[in-house]
């Protein structure tokens, strides 16, 4: 067989062709991920935001993120902590986004009686409340301690002030013993008390009727929640 030149240019100018088309596709890739390097980042009202995915948000947590003086978007159902709601307020954290728009699924809480009180737990259980009972003092704060998840927490019976004394060893939680005296809404705005402890002499029905529907309507930012 004869093979002329003309045939073997252009068999050569085909291979070459091939060949630089198959190294346009890589250069085009390394062209655009070095163009996508170099762009800068245009900042937007949104990138300025901080979003904390996790659903506990403490105070250690809010200072590894550098929240301070920033706005903080929280997921549905994200639980604040009452230290990370003391660094919010004296750190100017602005939170935002859907744990702040959800509504409060919680309206009431939980009622741990010390002992056996019927009309303490009659008023509780018509108010909506979950109701448990526990022979002590110790046993009454340990199930307080287990029910802070579900909302604000009374105990009722015993020696309140050993209840509450018992509860305030960890800097996490807030209990307070009060009385029919006390300015509930001047506690609640004060001290934001998760747990409130009272005796179980001179409340009757409609005393501890009253005071659970204050606790559950009480002011409370919207979605936070305060855990141990």
């Amino acid at each position: 067989m004869t093979v002329d030149a003309a045939y073997i240019d252009q068999i050569v100018q085909n291979v070459m062709r091939e060949m630089k088309s198959r190294a346009t596709v890589p250069a085009v890739a390394s062209a655009l991920m070095v163009t996508s390097q170099t762009k800068p980042a245009t900042v937007t009202e949104a990138s300025t935001s901080l979003t904390i995915a996790a659903k506990v948000v403490s105070e250690d947590i809010l200072i590894a993120a550098r929240a301070a003086g920033r706005t903080i978007v929280l997921q549905a159902g994200a639980i604040i902590t009452p230290s990370g709601k003391d660094y919010v307020r004296k750190n100017s954290v602005t939170v935002a986004g859907s744990a702040l728009n959800k509504p409060a699924t919680v309206s009431t809480g939980s009622f741990v009686v010390v002992g056996n009180n019927a009309t303490c737990q009659s008023a509780a259980s018509t108010a909506g409340w979950k109701t448990s009972a526990v022979s002590n003092e110790h046993d009454a704060a340990l199930a307080a301690s287990q029910s802070l998840k579900n909302g604000v927490t009374v105990t009722c019976g015993g020696e309140p002030s050993v209840v509450a004394c018992l509860l305030n060893r960890n800097p996490d939680v807030r209990a307070a013993v009060i009385t029919k005296a006390t300015n509930l809404i001047t506690l609640t705005t004060v001290m934001s008390p998760q747990v409130v402890c009272l005796d179980s002499s001179g409340w009757s029905f409609g005393d501890v009727l009253r005071l659970l529907r204050s606790l559950s309507a009480a002011n409370r930012p919207q979605g936070w929640k305060e855990i141990v």
